[in-house]
């Protein structure tokens, strides 16, 4: 089963990294393979939420439910799509005013192995690249509100 980890130490709040990882319905403005994304519904330490993953042409709708403590985690795993697995965590660690520490990992395994061969190549390199974007996306925001 294909699985990923990422460790970084980033020139922001952890709040700051937690709003722009909860903030889903913005995914695809940033996140090129999301094509839509939804939150369906939402308690105090728990969401539902639905993506649209394009992996290049190939539109592939899921559920997830997001289990999260503020500034600290965000648990996501699978409700319904076309994995056979799908888990991520992110972890938020306040190094200082304006410090944190992310660390992000996933695993998934499509159901269709003719999908798998199609998607996972696309699906496993957005993983691997999922933390610097987001990054990148926090430095953004983050910038703006400096300024």
């Amino acid at each position: 089963m294909p699985s990923y980890e990422d460790l970084r130490n980033l020139a922001c709040p952890a709040s700051h990294m937690f709003e722009v990882v909860m903030d889903i319905e913005a995914y695809p403005s940033f996140l090129p393979w999301v094509a839509e994304a939804r939150i369906l519904t939402r308690s105090e330490h728990e969401l539902t939420a639905e993506l649209v993953a394009d992996f290049k042409g190939l539109r592939q709708p899921f559920k997830t439910v997001d289990r999260f403590v503020p500034n600290k985690l965000v648990e996501v795993r699978l409700l319904e799509g076309p994995f056979r697995f799908l888990e991520s965590i992110w972890s938020f660690e306040e190094r200082g005013p304006d410090a944190c520490r992310v660390r992000f990992s996933i695993e998934f395994e499509f159901k269709s192995m003719v999908l798998g061969m199609v998607a996972s190549p696309i699906f496993g390199h957005a993983c691997k690249t999922m933390a610097h974007v987001f990054e990148e996306r926090a430095m953004q925001l983050y910038r703006k509100e400096v300024k």
